[in-house]
């Protein structure tokens, strides 16, 4: 099993909770000038890099650095019952332990996504800019959608499905020419689905926790309000 998911830097330790022990992990800081990321796997059996080890560029050169208990990443048993003193927030990007978003697709979504009406149409107005628009905006307060969001388009002229990530949308924006940017043009078409910002999200008080992994550290990566990448996985066959 391999996954990928995102999820908003704490600046404070994070327990990320994908549902399944990995036995190798990467992590790392993607809006992060230096590029920092760390690499953990259970084949580090030496208390040098039992958290893994850990990369940084400076001044052009990539830097590393061995990662001891208690400094980056550990393995997360799950099973904790969250409280409000383990859980401190479950506000949209922050929160101690983070799930899987239930909710997935907010293209009709009144509370967190759109303002008035289901997004269904995106024209595009520059594709040098990768820029357009939707036929709605989004709420201003508690909104989900933006940098980070994944937005699914069937194209109108050729049919074909796309997906791409939206680089900017303003909360409250998007039904003006060019409010949203997306990593790559796609052409007019019909919105099929837009995800939220991150793939990990708080999990809510009186739910228990299942398994995953825990970043003790937040220098270079699990920058506060920095968007993060996880990429976990299990091995078929690895020694417990």
């Amino acid at each position: 099993m391999k996954v990928m998911a995102t999820f908003n830097g704490t600046g404070a330790g994070v327990y990320l909770c994908i549902g399944f022990l990995p036995d190798a992990a990467e992590l790392r800081a993607i809006e992060d000038a230096d590029e920092a990321f760390v690499v953990y796997s259970k084949g580090m059996r030496g208390a040098e890099q039992s958290d893994g080890v850990y990369y940084v560029g400076s001044s052009g050169a990539l830097q590393t650095a061995a990662a001891t208990a208690g400094t980056y990443l550990q393995p997360y048993y799950g099973n904790d019952l969250l409280t409000a003193a383990l859980q401190t927030s479950v506000g949209y990007g922050e929160g101690v332990y983070l799930g899987w978003d239930a909710i997935g697709d907010y293209k009709a979504n009144l509370t967190y996504g759109c303002l008035a009406t289901p997004i269904t149409t995106w024209t595009l107005g520059s594709a040098a800019n990768r820029t357009g628009n939707v036929n709605d905006d989004t709420v201003s307060s508690g909104n989900r959608i933006g940098e980070g969001s994944r937005i699914t388009i069937r194209e109108t002229s050729t049919g074909l499905v796309k997906t791409a990530t939206v680089e900017a949308w303003t909360a409250g924006q998007g039904i003006a020419a060019n409010e949203v940017t997306l990593s790559v043009a796609i052409q007019s078409g019909t919105v099929q689905r837009i995800t939220g910002m991150y793939d990990l999200v708080p999990i809510a008080i009186g739910k228990t926790t299942p398994q995953g992994i825990y970043c003790a550290g937040s220098t270079g990566v699990n920058v506060n309000d920095e968007i993060q990448m996880l990429i976990a996985e299990a091995y078929e066959f690895a020694i417990a």
